[in-house]
Order: C-alpha cells, then sequence, then structure tokens
C-alpha cells in the first residue's frame, strides 16, 4: 500500500536494499513479487527503479534470490541489469592515493602497489589502511620536502587486517581450480615456508604437486600471500586457517602424506636413520642464487607432514619407518639443548609404533635366542 501510495503521486522512485544476499526467501518475495506486481499494475514501470547490492560469490543455485531473479528475466516484465562491481586496479588505488597527497602518480606508485595488494583493490579497506597509516604516522607531511612522505620500512611490514583477510576469504570461489588447489598444499606447509620446499614439490613427478610454482604469482597478486626472503608466506593467519579447514579432513591427510613421503624420501632415509645429516644443494631455478636446503631441515619439515597425517592413516607396514623419523629428528633436537621439542616427536614416534610393538619384539628376539 505504501509502494501504491507513492506511485499516485506521479513521481519517480528508486528503492536501494544493500546486501540482498542476507534476505530471507519471505523478503525477497515481498520486494522481487508483490512490490513489483504494485507496479506493473499500475503501468508505472517506467517511473520505478529497484537497486539491489549483494555478494555474488553467495547467491548461486538454489538461492531465493537467484532464483527470482531468473524468473524476472524469463518473464519479461522487467528490465534486469547486472553490474558486476570489481575491486579498484592498482591504477586507481594509486591515482586515488596521488590525488589525496596531491603529488604525482610516479613519486606514489610503489605505496599504491602495496595498498592494493594488502587490499586487494577494496576501496573501503584501502581508505581504512590509509587512515590508520596516517594515523600511526607511517604516512607524514615532511616539513623539509615540503610534501606528505612516507616511512618505507614501515610500509614494507605492514599487516593484513582481520577484515581484509575475511574480504580475501570471501573471493576464494572465484580462483580457478589449479590455483586453490595449489593453495591447499600450501596451507598444509603451514603459515610460512621456504620457497625452495615449494620448488622441489613442483619439479616432482607426482601430479597433484605440479603446478605449484605458477600460482604463486596470482596468489601474491590477490594479495592471499606474499613472496620475500626466499619465504612464501599467508598474508594473514586467517586465511591459513580457511583454506586449511575449508577441504575435508580425509583429503588433508592424503596431502600431508604425499608431500611428506615425497620429501621424505629426498633426504637419503637410509643414512638418516644413522643419525647421518649431510647437506644436499638444491638450485633455486628462479633465481641464480643457490639455496641450502639441509637433509635435517627437510626431514623435519617431511616428519611433521606425516605425523599430520597420523599412524591411522598410513600403512602398517610404513610405521616403524616413521617412528623412526621422529626419532632421528627428535635426537637432533636434543643434541640441540631443545628437549620440548624433541619430546614430542618422541611421543609421535611412539604413536606410529603402537603398544603392542614391544611384545611382538621380545617375541621375535625370545625365538632367535
Amino acid at each position: 500500500r505504501f509502494v501504491q501510495s507513492l506511485l499516485k503521486m506521479d513521481r519517480p522512485i528508486m528503492l536501494i536494499l544493500d546486501d540482498f544476499q542476507w534476505a530471507d526467501a519471505l523478503t525477497i518475495d515481498l520486494v522481487l513479487g508483490d512490490i513489483l506486481s504494485s507496479v506493473f499494475d499500475q503501468k508505472k514501470s517506467d517511473r520505478f527503479m529497484f537497486v539491489g547490492m549483494y555478494r555474488d560469490d553467495e547467491v548461486f543455485g538454489e538461492h531465493p534470490l537467484s532464483m527470482k531473479l531468473s524468473n524476472l528475466r524469463q518473464s519479461g516484465n522487467a528490465n534486469v541489469t547486472e553490474i558486476p562491481l570489481d575491486g579498484f586496479s592498482k591504477r586507481d588505488i594509486t591515482d586515488m592515493i596521488a590525488t589525496e597527497l596531491k603529488l604525482p602518480r610516479r613519486i606514489v606508485s610503489e605505496l599504491g602497489d602495496v595498498v592494493h595488494k594488502k587490499t586487494s583493490g577494496h576501496i573501503l579497506y584501502a581508505v581504512k589502511l590509509l587512515n590508520s597509516m596516517v594515523r600511526d604516522s607511517t604516512i607524514y607531511f615532511d616539513l623539509k620536502l615540503c610534501r606528505f612522505d612516507w616511512r618505507w620500512d614501515k610500509v614494507c611490514t605492514l599487516k593484513t587486517a582481520d577484515g581484509v583477510a575475511d574480504f580475501i576469504v570471501s573471493t576464494f570461489s572465484k580462483l580457478e581450480p589449479e590455483v586453490l588447489h595449489a593453495l591447499r598444499i600450501l596451507s598444509c606447509l603451514g603459515f610460512q615456508c621456504d620457497f625452495d620446499v615449494i620448488e622441489l614439490l613442483d619439479s616432482s613427478s607426482v601430479e597433484s604437486f605440479q603446478g605449484i610454482s605458477s600460482a604463486l604469482q596470482h596468489l601474491a597478486d590477490v594479495g592471499i600471500i606474499e613472496i620475500a626472503g626466499g619465504l612464501v608466506e599467508f598474508t594473514h593467519d586467517l586465511i591459513q586457517q580457511h583454506v586449511y579447514e575449508g577441504f575435508e579432513l580425509e583429503q588433508r591427510k592424503k596431502l600431508h602424506l604425499q608431500i611428506g613421503l615425497f620429501l621424505g624420501w629426498k633426504t637419503s632415509a637410509v643414512n638418516l636413520l644413522e643419525g647421518d645429516f649431510k647437506k644436499k644443494m638444491y638450485l633455486s631455478h628462479s633465481t641464480n642464487d643457490i639455496s641450502v636446503i639441509s637433509e635435517r631441515s627437510l626431514l623435519c619439515i617431511a616428519t611433521d607432514q606425516i605425523n599430520h597425517a597420523g599412524p591411522e592413516f598410513v600403512e602398517a607396514s610404513q610405521r616403524n619407518v616413521f617412528a623412526a623419523w621422529n626419532l632421528s629428528v627428535g635426537k637432533e633436537l636434543s643434541a640441540s639443548f631443545n628437549f620440548g621439542c624433541a619430546l614430542h616427536y618422541y611421543d609421535q614416534g611412539i604413536a606410529f609404533i603402537g603398544k603392542d610393538v614391544w611384545i611382538n619384539e621380545c617375541l621375535v628376539d625370545g625365538t632367535q635366542l
């Protein structure tokens, strides 16, 4: 009745609703059903505009809004126009900063790149980040230069905020399947890992590991990870947590086991069981530098991966081997006086052996005697 009364005033009407993806079926029927029907009945559709804003990654399939929009298109009663709104580009962010600081683009271009990467081009988060940089004097007015300047060391160490992390997580559905798979592998390696380990995985003949390196730059461009100082790390721990917990437990354990086996056997496991930690050199093909990954480090990473998979997920014939890996890592840590971590690996190794092994070993020894 309210809308009908407004329509009788013979004036243009615009109705705007934000966050339409959260509306329930009843509200959607009211707005896109009853209200629009009133407009059509009074033949006032040329004076009525409805603007609904929603997140397209949350509206798909059998979502009430998706179904209602489909029905509207098919009916032909309404002129339905969809306008996708993407994040601001690097150039857009740079232009905004240049305008606000009254500086040429060439001076603020690097700052614009960092802000874009940290916010994925989301304008609200970009403004929020820039305001926080002004408040903590990361961006300040330099009296000697008579212009705004910024402390580059602080800019380079900016952390991704929780809100930005949540926004980045919401974009995962738009990632290509192979990029998402690479992201899941990275999440299994933890919040941070050596770039050389990733290249080592990428160079393997295991199909599920191939193509990881090629996906890294895209993941860095959209602000999911950072690559610096020979390390690859997630921009926020919430992102790593969401990726890791976002796929099935069995798939996670399978990936952990595959990673652990590949890296473990790269360490000459037979020698490792005797405590012979010799260093191997793996060449990083992306740079001219030679990165040295010790077998000790690789075995530690491999053992962690196997431990994440757990004794119940590996074959019984392999459990003693993985127990020996834990023993080797534990001994090395004990030698470095890191007894707390060493105890952790000893406990993990005992978990792989199981309780029955002590009885079985005693029986074997008794038979041999």
